[in-house]
């Protein structure tokens, strides 16, 4: 998989099978209805009772439609995935800069929907921890780390490989 800052927003491309199963995925697991998975999108905030009561009438609905539009963005632009012809990209996707903060939320709701999915514990994602994975963890180990690396360039955290204009680095010392 390669990816690029385009003028618009994120391009990644050469997309494996597995990347595709996986992004695609991605909507089903948010709107599951797995009670591990709901708990851990909306965990319990209140030890008080009827502040919870008061917190799952009132606020909890509001960040289920959030979700849902997020869902609705994301499934937009997979539905937008394109087979490229004229080279080795193979599959593309396109996410607009509008659509960032979308795609961040929504892929680290699926992470933890991964991770409850699968049973399991940090311990399976310590350096020995595959040796304690079944082979569906280790597969979800391997999802989970894939989507983090897709939020990683969302964030910019990950260098995207442009050349430093010496000219625009010299007058920003000065």
């Amino acid at each position: 998989m390669w990816f690029m800052r385009a003028a618009e927003g994120y391009l990644f491309g050469a997309l494996t099978p597995s990347c595709i199963e996986t992004l695609r995925g991605v909507p089903m697991l948010i709107e599951s209805e797995d009670e591990r998975v709901r708990a851990r999108l909306l965990p319990e905030t209140y030890e008080d009772h009827e502040s919870e009561a008061h917190w799952r009438a009132h606020a909890a609905p509001e960040l289920e439609r959030l979700f849902v539009a997020r869902t609705v963005l994301v499934r937009k632009d997979l539905m937008a995935m394109r087979q490229l012809d004229f080279d080795d990209s193979g599959i593309v996707l396109m996410i607009p800069d509008s659509h960032v903060n979308a795609w961040l939320a929504t892929l680290n709701a699926a992470r933890l929907a991964l991770f409850v999915l699968n049973e399991m514990t940090a311990a399976h994602f310590e350096r020995k921890g595959l040796k304690i994975c079944t082979p569906k963890q280790a597969e979800a180990v391997a999802r989970i780390h894939f989507l983090a690396g897709m939020q990683e360039v969302l964030l910019g955290t990950v260098d995207h490989g442009e050349e430093e204009d010496p000219q625009t680095d010299a007058a920003a010392s000065e």
